[in-house]
């Protein structure tokens, strides 16, 4: 299916079954962020209305290069959206430091209206990103989202957490740091670019075929529960 166009119903119905499919025998991470969506049925709600709009984008894009330049812009999108949650998990921030990382990117906001906003659209933008690989690797049959976007996220969080590191000290140890900046944000836009103009190349199905390999109890999950 990589060069026919691909409606909104099979976006759609691919995210959900990849949601499944990841909450039953997905990885450790993968299980936590598909399950939080799944079991909350605003969040599943909210999750919905915003892939359906990064879905709708793909399904009306110019057929074949078009819908798979249109999923990699959202796959990029995704991974900037979840950047923040992950940056303040990976360096462990409390108290003041939380604080004023969330002020960078919130301003004045409410604290908790800010981590409670934050955590929220981690999970959906985490289960996004999980569909918009699937969808470009199984669905579109593309490799470019598997090892190239891997690395463009890999990138993008050394980033990332290089600007905040910046913004966040207090002293002057980080200039060398500082001084990566630019380097580091080239590196990123010359990678976008690349995977942006890359040709389809056939990807590596191992481990898609894997996770979804029936386990006896497999149920399709196509929302949550409402309460």
């Amino acid at each position: 299916m990589g060069a026919s166009a691909i409606d909104h119903a099979l976006l759609m119905r691919a995210s959900e079954d990849r949601i499944g499919s990841a909450a039953r025998q997905g990885t450790a991470r993968q299980q936590l962020v598909a399950r939080r969506l799944i079991e909350d049925p605003n969040a599943w709600r909210i999750w919905e209305r915003e892939h359906g709009a990064l879905m709708h984008r793909v399904a009306t894009a110019r057929r074949g290069t078009g819908q798979a330049a249109a999923l990699k812009s959202a796959a990029f999108s995704l991974i900037e959206r979840k950047a923040l949650f992950e940056y303040l998990t990976e360096r462990r921030l409390h108290g003041d430091a939380r604080r004023r990382a969330l002020a960078l990117f919130h301003g004045t906001r409410a604290y908790t209206d800010a981590m409670i906003a934050e955590h929220g659209g981690f999970i959906r933008a985490a289960c996004s990103h999980m569909c918009s690989k699937h969808i470009g690797s199984v669905v579109m049959l593309d490799g470019a989202f598997q090892e190239p976007m891997a690395r463009y996220e890999d990138l993008f969080r050394e980033y990332f957490r290089t600007f905040c590191d910046v913004s966040l000290a207090r002293d002057d140890r980080v200039e060398s740091l500082r001084a990566l900046l630019p380097f580091l944000k080239h590196q990123v836009t010359e990678l976008r670019t690349a995977i942006l103009a890359m040709p389809r190349t056939l990807p590596d199905l191992l481990y898609e075929a894997e996770i979804r390999r029936p386990t006896g109890d497999t149920v399709r999950m196509r929302g949550p529960r409402q309460r």
